[in-house]
Formats: structure tokens, C-alpha cells, sequence
């Protein structure tokens, strides 16, 4: 029996225990190849120098339970297509379960009477007369399996003989670890790479729930090749946890345990197992020193996370927290200056500043946005007429009834002076299934309306003027659009008020 194959074992510069290879097959015949290149070279070295039929290496998955062909050579080039890429699960082969578990080498020869049936049948199905596969190991950890056959002749390999596969095999485990490092290597620069740009489109979000499922959706990227489920929890100015489900849907309470406890209190990624014994990753949300909540992402996987998993995954939270302080930073502007102080609504700046943050994120993802301006008819009469208190008694009662047909999380209402009034409609196309449905809605609402103070009593009726403008159909330019909309508020005006416009602009 051959022995299984150990890379660990021996020096740490390519020195390995055991004879050495023959001189034509040592690793510097081919270190000097492309990573990517390194297993088919092998694989060929190693059918030459043993004058066999087919080699073929295969990488094992202990995640997913598979082995991939990575290499195949072949004495006959037609036939050589085909094999690499092909994914087998381990599941259905005992042979490969018992390879991969036991690490014991399987022989068959067609000349050997302890052959069953159905191994004779599978040996002249493709056409073999001696078929050899063995686990390449470092230390308790397999790496796949190396299998060499001969279709010309049954090989009993002579004691010599193994020592030299063995000696092979020692180099193929080498060349897998070296291969799995590179691609390692180069997808973590990738996730870097896609990282940065998901950072960026999180920090263009305004809304915790925009950033939760910004956060779950990298996870799923970056652990493309493990079934995972991933939760995003906040912690509230007020220490309490919630959880932001997928969807959008309303956040419910989330209890921290001592888990959690001590990954928010170290600020460090925490693993663990769960009642039904997944795997559990806990990564804190943290930015300039303050906690925003955490990562948990659980896994059915017999092993812990591996240190690159958790690296990525920690990026991600570093990124996600900003995106938290940040939304956390613009609620607080939002209920400090950031309003008007007669109705409440938002003020004309901050329409500015988030219409211009709204086109961006719209132009990076490719989303519609509409802007709505609503002119309160009338409003110049009542501006020379009026006492202040009713004016401001008219405009805040406006405000309310405005609010009231908005659609709620969505839609956002600004003040930009006067009798002037501005709805962001992010996600929205300006056509009458999208803003001209929410224009309509505020005009019939307002027209229905009877304004009233708790003071002053009747205020009377009023109807409005919207003008409704899209980017990028009307205007690409945060400024232009806003100008689009006023343009069709005014030319609604002029035609008598109390009726929608579209803009005509055109890009």
C-alpha cells in the first residue's frame, strides 16, 4: 500500500521528508510557472516519469463536501478535454469518502481476485487496467487526491516505483497548498477591490436599513461558497438592540448574550457554535471608537471560520459602521437645524443637500428620482392680507394635510420658502404610475381639504401647483432638475392652479 502523502512534514523550504524526487521532477523544475499553471505541469510530470496513461488531480471542498478536477493529463492530447472542472460529491462514491476520511490509498487491478464486480465493470468502463488513488494530506488536513492510472498493462508499482509516486505526491500536495494560497491571495485583493466600491454606495445611503441589506448582500458575496444566513443588529442611542430584517420590514428587539456581550466589549470578532451546532461569527460595528451594533452570520459548517473569512467579513463591518454613523449623524441633523421652524418640514438646504446626494446614489445604481415642487395657490393674497399668526396657522396646517398623502419612508417633503414647497420621491419615476400618482394624490388631497386652527379656528380652502420633473429623463444635474420642477410648477400656476405638470425639459 502506498502511503499517504504529508506535505507538512519535513523543512519549511521545499525540504521534505523521505527520498527526494528524481532530479527532473524537483520543485524548481517548476516553480518558476504561473501558480495557475503549476498542477497541470505536475500533473504531466508525473504521468512521464512513471509512463502511465492518465493522471488527474482533484481539490477537496470540506465545505461543500466535493471534489473538483483541477489538472488531467493524458498520453492522448485529443482526449484531454473535459475532465478539469468537473465536481463530484462526495456523497456519491464510498471509494472517495473513504479516500478523503481515512486517508487510505484504493488500488484495483483487473487481474486481482478480490475485485467486485462492480469495480471490474467501472475498471473496463473506462478502460483501465490499473486505477490508483491517493489523498494528499497536510498534516490531519486533506487537500485532494491524486489518481494515476494505466490503460496498457496492469501496474503493480515496484518498490521503487512507490517511493517515487510517493516522492511525487509529496510535490503535488506542496504545488495545492502553493496554488490554494495564490488564489487565496488574489481573491482577497478582489474583495478589497469590490469592498471599496460597496463602502462607497453604503455611504451614499441614508436610511439603517439601506445599509443592513447593502451588509448582508457583501456577505453573501464574500462567502460565495458557504450557505450562510446573516443578521444585521443595531444598537440604539439607548444601549437597546434591534434587529433590521431583509426586506425593509420594521426592526423587533434583539437580546444580546455573553457572546455578543464580549465581542462588543473587546470590539473583536467572537466565534461560537449555536444550539443547532452551526458555525457563529460575531463581528461589532464600530467606528471612531463607538459601538453601531453588529454582524452575526451562521453557517452549517463542521469547522470555525477561517482567518480570511473573518478579515473580509471584519472590512465589511468597519464599513457598514460608518454607513451606520452616518445615517445616525444625518437623523440628527435632520431634527436639529436641518428643519423649518414654522411647519416643521425640512428645510430648503437640506433639500439641496440631500437632492444632490439622491441624483449620485440615483446615477451609481442606475434608479430613477423625482422631484415634485407644490406652489400653494394663492399664497401672495394671503401674504399681504394676513396676520403672521395666520399665515403661519395656514402654512402649518398645509404642511400637515401634505405630509398626510405622502407615502410613508419614502417620500420626503421639504419647505423652500414662502408658499413654496418640495417633494424628494427617491427610486421614483416621474411617470403617472410613480410621481404623478403621489402629485395627484397631494392635489386631490389639499382641493378636499379644509384647514383649521386650534386658535384662529377656520382657515379656509386652498389648492396647489405641482410641477414634477425626473432625472436622469429631464435633467442628469441636481441643480437643473430642481429648476425642471419649478419651471412645471410655474407653467401649472400660470394655467389657473390646482393641477399637475410634467417638465418638457428634455436631455
Amino acid at each position: 500500500m502506498i502511503p499517504p502523502v504529508d506535505s507538512s512534514v519535513g523543512g519549511h523550504d521545499g525540504e521534505a521528508a523521505g527520498p527526494a524526487p528524481p532530479s527532473d521532477m524537483r520543485l524548481g523544475a517548476v516553480s518558476a510557472r504561473d501558480p495557475e499553471d503549476l498542477l497541470p505541469a505536475v500533473a504531466a510530470a508525473v504521468g512521464q516519469a512513471l509512463d502511465l496513461s492518465t493522471v488527474d488531480i482533484w481539490t477537496f471542498a470540506p465545505d461543500a463536501d466535493t471534489l473538483c478536477c483541477r489538472a488531467f493529463w493524458t498520453r492522448e492530447p485529443a482526449s484531454a478535454g473535459g475532465m478539469v472542472g468537473t465536481v463530484v460529491a462526495l456523497d456519491q462514491s464510498h471509494d472517495l469518502r473513504r479516500l478523503v476520511l481515512t486517508a487510505e490509498v484504493v488500488e484495483r487491478h483487473a487481474d486481482d481476485d478480490k475485485l467486485s464486480a462492480a469495480e471490474a465493470a467501472a475498471l473496463r468502463q473506462r478502460g483501465f487496467l490499473s486505477h490508483i488513488d491517493v489523498p494528499l494530506l497536510a498534516g490531519a488536513e486533506v487537500l485532494g487526491i491524486m489518481t494515476v492510472a494505466d490503460a496498457r498493462r496492469v501496474r503493480r508499482l515496484t518498490g521503487k516505483e512507490r517511493t517515487q509516486l510517493s516522492a511525487l505526491c509529496r510535490l503535488v500536495a506542496v504545488v495545492l497548498r502553493t496554488t490554494d494560497l495564490h488564489e487565496r491571495e488574489r481573491g482577497r485583493g478582489r474583495h478589497l477591490l469590490e469592498l471599496l466600491e460597496s463602502g462607497r454606495g453604503m455611504a451614499a445611503g441614508y436610511r439603517m436599513e439601506d445599509a443592513a441589506e447593502s451588509a448582508r448582500s457583501e456577505v453573501r458575496r464574500l462567502l460565495s461558497g458557504i450557505s450562510c444566513d446573516t443578521d444585521v443588529v443595531q444598537q440604539q442611542g439607548s444601549g437597546a438592540f434591534v434587529l433590521l430584517p431583509p426586506g425593509g420590514g420594521g426592526s423587533r428587539p434583539w437580546k444580546a448574550d455573553a457572546l455578543a456581550r464580549q465581542a462588543l466589549e473587546r470590539q473583536q470578532p467572537e466565534q461560537g457554535r449555536t444550539a443547532h451546532d452551526d458555525a457563529r461569527l460575531l463581528v461589532p460595528l464600530v467606528a471612531d471608537g463607538r459601538a453601531f451594533g453588529l454582524l452575526q452570520i451562521t453557517a452549517p459548517l463542521p469547522r470555525r471560520f477561517r482567518n480570511d473569512e473573518i478579515e473580509m467579513i471584519r472590512l465589511l463591518a468597519d464599513q457598514t459602521a460608518v454607513a451606520f454613523a452616518t445615517v445616525r449623524a444625518y437623523r440628527d441633523l435632520e431634527s436639529r437645524s436641518a428643519t423649518d421652524s414654522v411647519t416643521g418640514l425640512y428645510s430648503r438646504w437640506y433639500f439641496y443637500e440631500r437632492l444632490y446626494a439622491e441624483v449620485a446614489r440615483g446615477r451609481r445604481y442606475e434608479q430613477p428620482l423625482s422631484v415634485i415642487v407644490v406652489d400653494l395657490d394663492g399664497y401672495e393674497p394671503l401674504l399681504a392680507e394676513s396676520e403672521e399668526a395666520r399665515r403661519n396657522a395656514v402654512l402649518t396646517g398645509f404642511s400637515r394635510a401634505l405630509k398626510g398623502s405622502l407615502r410613508d419612508r419614502v417620500d420626503v417633503a421639504f419647505r423652500l420658502g414662502g408658499g413654496r414647497f418640495a417633494l424628494l420621491l427617491p427610486n421614483t419615476p416621474g411617470v403617472d404610475a410613480g410621481a404623478g400618482l403621489v402629485a395627484e394624490r397631494v392635489r386631490a388631497t389639499l382641493e378636499e381639504s379644509r384647514l383649521r386652527d386650534d386658535d384662529l379656528g377656520a382657515l379656509g380652502r386652498f389648492t396647489v401647483s405641482l410641477g414634477v420633473a425626473e432625472s436622469p429623463r429631464h435633467a442628469e444635474d441636481a441643480d437643473d432638475l430642481a429648476s425642471a420642477a419649478e419651471e412645471a410648477a410655474r407653467r401649472a400656476a400660470a394655467a389657473g392652479g390646482n393641477q399637475v405638470v410634467f417638465s418638457d425639459a428634455t436631455v
